[in-house]
């Protein structure tokens, strides 16, 4: 469903350069082409395809992974990132939004990315911060790979800080369909248009979304819509942004993924 003039269906790269500077966009474009080398072969092959409904997990806790080690040739992939503590359970966590998808009728691929959430919060969410150039760098070879797949991301409370800082390392290169998040530990001003995130949202996805439930006392963005009310902020957050209240259907910060007022309203904006 396109959005303000932003694509929502394949994640498109673009090779568009503004000045002669040696722009982070371009830095990421030479990097994803050093990550994997035989990748792109396998998934034209189809040789590395998914069951219908396996979890597969793409984990960055070693590296960078293989393109191949997520589902290949779908028409459309959710990538659900996890929160802290849940690295251990990230299959699992990406498993109970599919089969709560499944329930309301999306039948779309899901896949877990996992990264580092070992230590203390604070060590946690720089980890998460840190994620976000790794997995950019992994989404510009996969779809190199699988040119006709629909990418979306989902990312639950510290994974919703993974999910902004990939996009403002992808930096407009190309775009992801849908950019989610669900309880996030963002920052309650981050999309906003004196936060850090406004123009990557703008720039790196067709639709980005806060599914927040005030009854969630972990979560800072995703307990109530993005606060852009600062003494200078300006108020306004990217046309393709929306904050969508899930709060009758979500009773905890830990509900989101199994509750089927919450996911069906993730997948009706699909």
């Amino acid at each position: 469903m396109p959005s303000n003039g932003y694509p929502n269906s394949t994640a498109r790269n673009s090779a568009s350069t503004d000045d002669g500077s040696v722009s982070r966009r371009r830095l990421l474009g030479t990097a994803a082409t050093a990550v994997v080398t035989g990748a792109g072969l396998s998934a034209a092959s189809g040789s590395a395809a998914a069951e219908p409904d396996e979890i597969m997990e793409i984990d960055f806790r070693d590296g960078v992974p293989d393109v191949t080690d997520a589902p290949q040739n779908e028409a459309e992939v959710v990538f659900k990132i996890h929160g802290y503590t849940s690295s251990s359970a990230s299959v699992e966590r990406a498993a109970t939004f599919r089969d709560t998808a499944r329930a309301v009728g999306y039948d779309g691929a899901v896949t877990a990315v996992t990264w580092d959430d070992s230590g203390l919060p604070s060590s946690a969410m720089q980890r998460a911060r840190d994620t976000g150039d790794p997995f950019a760098v992994w989404l510009a070879d996969y779809t190199d790979a699988n040119p006709s797949t629909t990418i979306r991301l989902l990312g639950h409370s510290m994974g919703g800080i993974v999910q902004l800082e990939t996009l403002a390392a992808i930096d407009g290169a190309f775009t992801v369909a849908t950019a989610d998040s669900i309880g996030s530990f963002a920052a309650s001003d981050a999309p906003c248009g004196d936060g850090a995130f406004f123009d990557a949202i703008r720039a790196s996805a067709g639709t980005v979304h806060n599914y927040y439930s005030t009854n969630d006392g972990v979560a800072r963005l995703g307990s109530g819509p993005a606060d852009c009310g600062g003494w200078f902020g300006d108020g306004t957050t990217p046309d393709n942004y929306d904050d969508v209240d899930v709060s009758d259907s979500v009773s905890n910060h830990s509900a989101y993924r199994a509750e089927t007022g919450c996911v069906s309203a993730i997948v009706d904006n699909y």
